[in-house]
């Protein structure tokens, strides 16, 4: 569940791997940076479309919550990761 609703995409994080995980964020980001910047440019236009914006604005809130949760599950990933190395030396 992410944000209430059902998310195919939190469930892949999940089963992604430490380099996967970096790949997926790094996207994340890149993709909030274009929605950025689209929001800006409807917020320019006359008359702004603001039903587009609020969209692009969901939008946003829900990629910043895949990054939270793609972070969240890279550092525990790294964490147990460092636990294991350590067991084995």
């Amino acid at each position: 569940m992410l944000l209430g609703e059902p998310s195919p995409s939190l469930a892949k994080i999940r089963l992604m791997n430490i380099e996967k995980l970096e790949a997926k964020i790094a996207s994340l980001i890149e993709s909030q940076e274009r929605l950025e910047k689209r929001i800006t440019n409807l917020g320019r236009s006359d008359p702004p479309d603001t039903e587009k914006i609020e969209r692009n604005k969901l939008e946003l809130v829900r990629l910043k919550a895949l990054q939270e949760a793609a972070e969240e599950r890279l550092a525990e990933k790294l964490r147990r990761k460092a636990e294991w190395e350590s067991k084995r030396r």
